[in-house]
């Protein structure tokens, strides 16, 4: 249980790279082509989260659960990790480095939502 885990956590950190990347090619794409920054940023992160549910639904947690109910409990998940990021990054910030806040912030939103997906909105396949 634990190997799979940790080979579910190591391809969930590689999808993000990877949704991360797309929604920067997004975004830097539309920006060139003249689209405003804000919306560009918008429209990449959009494209880079369905990105992310789709390779974390059928490659990290190889799920067949209902997709609707899944898709909408992981932007949930997506949703409260960042907001345990953001919390985490207030407090931090208040006695330490501004980037070494950031880097246990970050820490903070991957596990959480790894862990979430994991055994939330994935939950059919541990």
């Amino acid at each position: 249980m634990l190997k799979k885990t940790f080979v579910q956590f190591v391809t969930y950190n590689i999808v993000g790279i990877v949704n991360t990347l797309v929604g920067f090619s997004v975004i830097f794409l539309l920006m060139f082509v003249g689209v405003g920054p804000t919306l560009s940023n918008a429209i990449g992160y959009a494209i880079g989260s369905v990105l992310s549910y789709y390779l974390n639904k059928k490659y990290t947690f190889r799920s067949l659960g209902d997709s609707k109910t899944q898709a909408l409990k992981f932007f949930m998940v997506l949703g409260l990790s960042y907001a345990l990021n953001f919390v985490t990054l207030q407090w931090l910030l208040g006695f330490v480095n501004p980037y070494i806040a950031q880097f246990f912030s970050a820490l903070v939103y991957t596990l959480s939502s790894f862990l979430l997906a994991k055994y939330i909105v994935f939950k059919d396949v541990h």
